[in-house]
């Protein structure tokens, strides 16, 4: 089976492209009463002409870099909940267990989370994030504004503002802790070249793999989902001061055995990457001239974690080709923004990641990164270092160790119960394409075979194994 060319002018612009601007508005609206989900449903479907797409993105960049628009454009992102799905498209099931069960109910068990849903910045148990509007620009007013307008008119229709917080792109593409952030990105077949990975892993209605049928939710007779994806949106607060700290302190505790280790370079083995985007595989300090993107290494050449070890967060989340990292790790399209000012800046303010990702499966690809990867001590295996957390991100109960190869034999690295990473929040969305936004208004359909495929489908969630 051939795979059909990805339809740009319908998939929303923040999937595939991703929009990169230096701004981004985030706005999470929450229907107020049952009887408010039809009226909000019609206004949503009035948005589909405004979301952007993959088609605006790459026009708007191809004329700002031929020096044809000096206009700073800005674009807008649209997503919803299950409630919203469940209440008002009820002929569309998502097949996906983490989808429909929420991220505040799977949080504390499935992702380890220590914080309180009912205490959360966005989503949680009494703010359940219904909709979500992304405005992104590199004017930040500009951005700012638009979104006002949007949730001025959503307030007429029963949504209520129950969330905004503004991301901001950092100097030189860093995070908080200081470290160059999304460069290693999967590629998608179809849509660049050499792409390796099916955009059904990301994309609804297309080959996940080659040979394969296009990946759907089913039921969905009226292609709601088509040109879809699933989001994943985590706001996860930085402990920077924190981190600095153990880092510094461990530096000390390490020196008898590991003379003249910095705490930097303790920093670095613990993400896998120098602050500059350099892998730590490749050299043993950083170089802010060197080219940050390199993607193209391998752990095959770094076979005992001597070089990059088997804890440290990039083998975690892309083992790559590892002579041991046989499971097909699942990837994630990461669009994620920083929020907070630097603590240079700010020393007494909140600051951390907007993290987004998209995937078809939530349940299948960012739980099961998050659970069997980051949160599991056996992944990727080590016949020589034991076990190894991501001491960096990974959550579960208890003491968290990994083992370095220092220059005068292995050393461990250990923290407690702190953590430097904290999810203050977050929802698990839907955000489909416009043609299936514009099917939000228009009332599904009275024959009775979608039930019939809902029951049957219900019924192969109870009985079907896991994918992985």
């Amino acid at each position: 089976m051939s795979e059909r060319p990805l339809e740009l002018d319908d998939i929303q612009g923040n999937i595939l492209a991703g929009f990169n601007t230096n701004v981004q508005v985030f706005h999470a609206l929450t229907v107020v009463s049952a009887d408010a989900f039809p009226e909000a449903c019609r206004w949503l479907a009035e948005q589909a002409g405004a979301i952007t797409t993959v088609a605006e993105v790459r026009a708007a960049r191809g004329s700002m870099k031929q020096g044809l628009s000096e206009a700073a454009p800005t674009w807008l992102f649209l997503a919803v909940g299950s409630r919203v799905l469940s209440r008002t498209q009820p002929d569309l099931r998502i097949r996906d267990d983490a989808f429909n069960g929420g991220m505040e109910n799977r949080a504390p068990g499935v992702l380890g989370d220590k914080t309180d849903p009912a205490h959360w910045a966005v989503g949680g148990t009494s703010n359940p994030v219904d909709v979500l509007l992304v405005l992104a620009s590199n004017n930040e007013a500009a951005a700012v504004a638009r979104g006002e307008l949007l949730v001025a008119s959503a307030g007429k229709v029963g949504l209520r503002l129950s969330y905004r917080e503004v991301g901001r792109r950092l100097p030189g593409e860093i995070e908080h802790f200081g470290f160059r952030d999304g460069l290693s990105q999967p590629s998608i077949a179809g849509f660049e070249a050499g792409g390796e990975h099916g955009a059904g892993n990301f994309v609804f209605g297309y080959q996940r793999s080659k040979g394969e049928a296009p990946y759907a939710p089913s039921p969905d007779e009226r292609q709601i989902a088509d040109n879809g994806s699933l989001l994943v949106l985590r706001r996860l607060r930085q402990d920077v001061a924190a981190f600095q700290r153990f880092c510094a302190a461990e530096a000390q505790r390490l020196s008898a055995r590991w003379p003249g280790v910095r705490p930097g370079h303790l920093a670095a083995l613990l993400v896998g990457r120098w602050p500059s985007g350099a892998p730590a595989t490749t050299r043993d300090a950083d170089d802010p001239g060197a080219s940050p993107a390199d993607n193209q290494f391998h752990f095959d050449t770094d076979p005992d974690g001597a070089a990059c070890p088997f804890g440290a967060h990039i083998r975690k989340v892309n083992p790559r080709k590892g002579p041991r990292d046989k499971v097909n790790v699942p990837r994630l399209l990461r669009r994620g923004i920083p929020f907070g000012r630097p603590a240079a800046q700010d020393p007494a303010g909140e600051r951390g990641l907007l993290f987004v990702a998209f995937q078809t499966s939530i349940k299948e690809q960012f739980e099961f990164l998050s659970e069997h990867w980051m949160n599991s001590d056996d992944r990727p295996a080590s016949t020589t270092h034991g076990h190894a957390h991501d001491l960096l991100v990974g959550s579960n109960d208890g003491a968290k160790s990994m083992t370095i190869a220092g220059p005068q034999g292995a050393v461990e690295v250990s923290r407690a119960e702190q953590e430097w990473i904290v999810p203050t929040g977050g929802a698990y969305l839907f955000a489909p394409g416009r043609r299936g936004l514009a099917k939000f208004s228009k009332p599904a359909s009275k024959l009775g075979l979608w039930r019939v495929k809902k029951v049957w489908a219900i019924a192969l969630d109870t009985v079907k194994p896991g994918r992985r």
